[in-house]
């Protein structure tokens, strides 16, 4: 077996020593990113009362993350489990200990199949997904002699060409396959759209998935006169959170973003009648490192700080009135200031709300746990990587 003990400890947060120190948080060695904790719980308990009311389980995406502690945060607030896209990702949410754990994707690479089935026989609570018949006789081979079935479910490809089923009679010839299989116990079907997701209308986001749920419709009536109706219906995401539950096929939503929140979701209209509810409890605390500009500053987080992809970051609401966030090289960003507007000076703070999470987040070994000025705990992004 490959060896993904479980990684040694980045080295110690240069912030550690601000834990529980009044003020704290104005003092962190920046670039640092930063939780809101109130704000995070708070976007837990929304997300758990919405599933609860609709009806569904809440198994929320941790490759949003990438933190055992948020996980057990989210499933402490109501989750059954957590999502794990990657090998890396499963692996450090099963070492962790974590339950309900659902592997997104297709797990194909031998050296993480091997590891997996390791940590299955050992006890991790791990469900996994198949879009082929090829990587089932691959996982049987590996769980040869173990005691006990691992739960599987079948990928459906609801349009996106990424992975799953590509039709609906594949689908069904999956679960059957799973259903006959010696060493999986066939557990339920996922299918999930990304792309869909952050299309800014709501109107037109609707059109174009209701279109690809009715894919998914067509699919549960075959499975079901196949006698293969699935146990779980996975799939989802925050945004098309209201139209799953307008649909009504999932019995479990996969949202992932509501938790932390970046400006890509913030600029969607995610429900058709109401506000964006998820507070922004994810940002990043910078630092100006020059103002010898007269219309900008430099601060302290570019590129190797903020992921490159959907709208530029945004300086934090409220914080200095008028100013705009834009890349400025790798290490730096620059702040272009409205006129007659506060001027920061070198060594001030200025908080950045990220483009989207989840790639910013991969960037950075700890979140800075903030309640208030306190830092209240510094939390490892352990799932972080690929390998």
């Amino acid at each position: 077996m490959t060896n993904f003990s479980s990684p040694q400890e980045p080295r110690q947060s240069i912030n550690a020593d601000l834990i529980g120190v009044p003020g704290g948080a104005l003092q962190l060695v920046t670039p640092a990113l930063v939780i809101d904790l109130a704000a995070m719980r708070e976007n837990l308990h929304r997300m758990t009362r919405q599933c609860r009311d609709a009806g569904m389980a809440l198994r929320p995406h941790g490759k949003t993350h990438k933190c055992s502690v948020i996980a057990r945060e989210q499933i402490a607030a109501g989750a059954v489990g957590i999502c794990a896209t990657t090998g890396r990702e499963a692996i450090a949410y099963s070492q962790a200990g974590l339950p309900g754990l659902l592997v997104t994707t297709p797990i194909v690479q031998r050296a993480h199949i091997e590891t997996l089935a390791t940590l299955h026989r050992r006890g991790a609570d791990i469900t996994l997904i198949f879009d082929t018949a090829e990587n089932i006789v691959e996982w049987e081979a590996a769980l040869t002699g173990a005691e006990r079935l691992l739960p599987a479910f079948v990928d459906l490809d609801l349009g996106m060409g990424r992975t799953g089923a590509a039709s609906i009679s594949a689908a069904v010839e999956l679960a059957r396959r799973l259903h006959g299989s010696s060493a999986l116990t066939y557990a339920g079907l996922q299918a999930y759209s990304g792309r869909v997701q952050h299309i800014l209308s709501y109107t037109e986001r609707r059109a174009v998935y209701l279109k690809q749920i009715e894919r998914l419709r067509q699919t549960l009536a075959a499975l079901e006169a196949a006698a293969l109706r699935p146990p779980v219906v996975s799939g989802g995401g925050t945004g098309t959170f209201a139209i799953d539950v307008e649909h009504g096929l999932y019995t479990e939503s996969q949202a992932g973003s509501y938790a932390l929140m970046d400006v890509d979701y913030d600029v969607v209209e995610l429900f058709p009648d109401r506000a964006n509810p998820y507070r922004f409890a994810l940002y990043l605390r910078t630092s100006v490192v020059s103002a010898n500009q007269p219309h900008h500053v430099s601060i302290n987080a570019g590129f190797k700080s903020l992921s490159t992809d959907g709208p530029l970051p945004r300086v934090r609401s409220g914080q200095w009135p008028g100013a705009a966030y834009d890349f400025f090289g790798d290490e730096f960003g620059l702040i272009a200031l409205a006129e007659g507007a506060p001027r920061p000076t070198v060594g001030d703070l200025v908080d950045i709300e990220v483009s989207h999470c989840d790639p910013t987040i991969n960037l950075h070994d700890y979140f800075h746990v903030l309640d208030g000025d306190t830092v209240v705990d510094i939390w490892p992004v352990d799932a972080r990587g690929v390998l």
